[in-house]
């Protein structure tokens, strides 16, 4: 979520995390659920059927991965809205509440952190999260929370890859298969179907400084990334915790022009947020001003003191 957060900041000015939050649990303009690749997102409220439904278009029927028939997937779904009928559960109240009314077998997939069957059931529209109770996750009913409307799978689908070509293109099959988690002949396919336009290769202005956050849209739509990640800084990647596991994706970046140029951490410590900076190559002196710029964001949004430590290269 502090990810999610740091996102939405690189990307509306004067924005703080209060407003973030003030978005999805008082406003309701922003919702938090799984949607593509099976991940935690945010999404405007108002296009969540949308993602659902293009993700729907590409997945085979939720319970058959349980040995489910369609009549039993059901039943499941069904507790799960009766158990959140006009209330928020914490994800151990939920599971309780479903096993009581659809069987025993449900209650550890659904108190499972990686999101099993409530994943499935919040691509249908029937779960989404709610307002957190303390520092732990609550569920709410889609249509309940933010309201709720059908969309065709394959209408969905389409409209996706066009906004990925929009975003991210010039884009071959392969990165949209990427991205979207699918096989390369059928986003080869989908490609051809729409007809999406490919925004011209051009040339650009130096690109600004940003402190990205780990798993932030413009790395997770980056594919391939031989040209987003030089040489040196994936050596740096390797030797931080998630990088060895995750890769780029995983791990907080310095971005300069539009290519990776470092990692970076970050800490609370009471008032304090301390950001440390491990760039890949010595900074000029305008790059670190907008560097310490950065940090200042940050730390506005965040409503901490911000301290910056860059490490110093090694010979």
């Amino acid at each position: 979520m502090g990810a999610a957060e740091l996102a939405l900041s690189t990307r509306v000015r004067g924005l703080k995390r209060e407003h973030v939050r003030h978005a999805l649990w008082e406003e309701r303009a922003l919702v938090k659920t799984w949607t593509i690749r099976g991940t935690l997102h945010l999404h405007p409220a108002d296009e969540l059927p949308l993602w659902t439904a293009a993700v729907r278009a590409v997945e085979p029927p939720w319970y058959e991965a349980y040995g489910l028939t369609a009549k039993q997937g059901e039943k499941v779904l069904d507790a799960i809205g009766d158990a959140l009928d006009g209330r928020a559960l914490l994800r151990e109240e939920l599971a309780d509440e479903v096993a009581r009314r659809a069987g025993e077998w449900t209650r550890e997939r659904i108190a499972s952190g990686w999101g099993y069957i409530i994943g499935s059931a919040a691509l249908l529209g029937k779960l989404c999260h709610g307002p957190p109770r303390g520092n732990k996750v609550t569920f709410v009913r889609t249509d309940q929370w933010i309201g709720w409307k059908d969309v065709n799978p394959q209408v969905a689908l389409a409209e996706v890859c066009r906004r990925f070509s929009a975003a991210y293109g010039p884009a071959r099959a392969a990165e949209f298969a990427g991205w979207f988690a699918i096989k390369p002949a059928t986003a080869r396919q989908l490609l051809d179907s729409v007809g999406a336009v490919q925004p011209a290769l051009r040339k650009r202005p130096p690109g600004p400084l940003r402190l990205l956050p780990e798993y932030d849209c413009y790395v997770m739509g980056f594919r391939e990334r031989d040209h987003l990640v030089p040489e040196p800084v994936r050596e740096l990647v390797k030797k931080h915790n998630r990088g060895r596991y995750e890769g780029i994706a995983g791990v907080p970046t310095l971005l300069i022009d539009g290519v990776v140029a470092g990692i970076w951490r970050r800490a609370r410590r009471g008032k304090r947020a301390e950001i440390s900076v491990e760039p890949a190559r010595k900074l000029t002196r305008e790059e670190r001003r907008a560097l310490e710029e950065e940090v200042e964001r940050i730390g506005t949004f965040l409503g901490a003191e911000p301290a910056l430590t860059v490490a110093s290269l090694r010979a």
